[in-house]
């Protein structure tokens, strides 16, 4: 399988709304004994983000708006915490986890190697990878796993950022004349357009975001084969946040899950 790294909607009702507001001045305390917390300010938390629409993107306004901004944004506001976005390639956002630079990264998928040095959520979404080609060629490259569909001599194009497993890994070692270096998501769709590749792997509702973008809806399709990429969830440095921060960010998830919010606010952003 592979992995990638490396998007809120108000109550209508006022008596919902109410009803909503006791339950979180119930459960979810300010915390007051954080990393970055000011007596007279609050709590104060670092989010680390990279541009990956529809989950994090600029629209142009000083904060970063998506899927996975309106989650950590709405969990911050149920724990009494305030947000600072540094934007950074997926790469520096691990390491400014890392050394504390950062307190949270949003949409991300779980690493034993790096559970050692941070906490992991509770998953809130999932990604599918899809086999996007040129449209009209989905039947020239037939098979059930990449392996059949390299043996058509099938031009594949890495993405930055992407991990592959074992599997596919050996796939490309089988077949490295039809790999293509790394490049950006939108990078490879011009690449696939212009026909020095012959498809990408990419997660589902990026590749929408993207075609949208460069009008290319007509332009390309999906390859029947598919990839789910795991759950993604919010994870947080153990050099900043304390395990009883961890543990209210997980509850407040937790509620929102069991209102139906993260499934009214990824309609809000045509995620399927």
């Amino acid at each position: 399988m592979f992995a990638i790294k490396r998007h809120h909607e108000r109550f209508r009702e006022l008596t919902k709304q109410t009803a909503l507001l006791l339950t979180f001045a119930c459960c979810f305390c300010p915390l007051s004994s954080w990393a970055r917390v000011d007596d007279t300010e609050g709590c104060k938390l670092t989010v680390a983000w990279d541009p990956y629409e529809p989950y994090s993107y600029s629209d142009g306004s000083d904060t970063p708006v998506g899927f996975d901004i309106e989650v950590v944004s709405k969990v911050a506001g149920m724990i009494g915490c305030s947000l600072t976005f540094i934007e950074l390639e997926w790469g520096d956002v691990l390491t400014a986890l890392q050394n504390g630079r950062a307190d949270i990264a949003i949409g991300t998928g779980y690493h034993t190697d790096r559970a050692t040095w941070s906490y992991y959520s509770e998953s809130y979404r999932k990604e599918i990878l899809g086999l996007l080609v040129r449209d009209g060629t989905a039947g020239e490259f037939a098979g059930g796993s990449l392996d059949e569909i390299f043996r058509t001599g099938f031009i594949f194009g890495k993405t930055n950022d992407d991990t592959y497993d074992q599997d596919e890994n050996a796939v490309f070692e089988r077949y490295p004349p039809q790999v293509r270096g790394r490049v950006s998501e939108e990078q490879n769709i011009g690449r696939l357009l212009a026909g020095s590749i012959d498809g990408i792997l990419i997660e589902v509702n990026v590749a929408g975001a993207l075609i949208r973008k460069m009008d290319a809806s007509q332009k390309v399709e999906f390859h029947p084969l598919t990839f789910e990429a795991g759950d993604y969830r919010l994870q947080l440095s153990k050099k900043t946040v304390p395990a009883d921060g961890f543990a209210q960010i997980n509850e407040a998830i937790q509620q929102l899950k069991s209102d139906g919010w993260f499934a009214r606010t990824m309609r809000k952003y045509g995620i399927n």
